[in-house]
């Protein structure tokens, strides 16, 4: 029971530091892009990186802080459906251009930012 307290409480923490960002990057940001949903995705993955993955292969983290931290907080603050969602807004009104680079972005930066966290 403590295992599903830790993830609910990360993710109420994570999914209220998403719409926070997320507003305040759209607000500032005027073009067709989804910077904000973009943005929060690249941050999660190396956040991921950082304080889940690394501190687990070098034995820094237990099991209730990689509970708490990756799969409460972080899957709560990174969002694939919104990408998604986006990605068919993006289609819809034509522009087919800014949803591949979107979608290809999210994947590769994204993964860069884990793969990154393996060379600090």
């Amino acid at each position: 029971m403590n295992d599903v307290l830790l993830v609910g409480a990360g993710g109420f923490l994570g999914a209220s530091a998403r719409y926070l960002l997320g507003k305040y990057i759209n607000r500032k940001w005027n073009g067709d892009f989804p910077l904000g949903t973009f943005v929060i995705n690249i941050i999660g993955s190396f956040l991921l990186g950082l304080l889940v993955f690394y501190p687990a292969v070098a034995g820094l983290f237990t099991i209730e802080m990689s509970l708490g931290v990756g799969i409460g907080f972080l899957g709560a603050f990174t969002t694939f459906s919104t990408l998604e969602y986006e990605t068919l807004v993006l289609l819809e009104k034509g522009k087919a251009t800014t949803a591949l680079l979107y979608v290809l972005g999210s994947f590769i930066i994204g993964f860069l930012a884990v793969w990154v966290c393996l060379w600090l």
